[in-house]
């Protein structure tokens, strides 16, 4: 992502603009995120046929839900905090498929 989100909603907004539509052509997903934290929420994504779309609010059958609290988020997003430690540690708590996590990290760009 260029710019690095400081927030849940520019997180979103970076991830749509970090987008590798090409890499999610045969996707159909749905994910969830619980968040805790200062910027407590639900926010869901579907990636579908080499589309994104994203808000708040819970998404029906997620293929994953991934609970974490907020500023870990996005220290995920910026690079500054490794998905499977924040998985191992109990950061980032993932229910549904859990091959999802690695999956959603090929779909965009990797923060600069």
């Amino acid at each position: 992502m260029a710019d690095q989100p400081t927030n849940i909603p520019e997180s979103f907004t970076g991830l749509q603009a970090a987008f590798l539509p090409d890499r999610a052509a045969t996707v159909n997903k749905r994910l969830q995120f619980n968040f805790t934290g200062a910027e407590e929420g639900v926010w869901h994504m579907e990636v579908a046929n080499g589309a994104m779309t994203y808000g708040q609010g819970a998404i029906e059958n997620p293929n994953a839900t991934a609970t974490v609290d907020s500023e870990d988020w996005l220290k995920l997003l910026r690079g500054e905090l490794n998905p499977m430690s924040a998985v191992i540690s109990g950061k980032l708590k993932i229910k549904g498929d859990p091959m999802l996590l690695a999956q959603f990290q090929t779909w965009f760009q990797p923060p600069a």
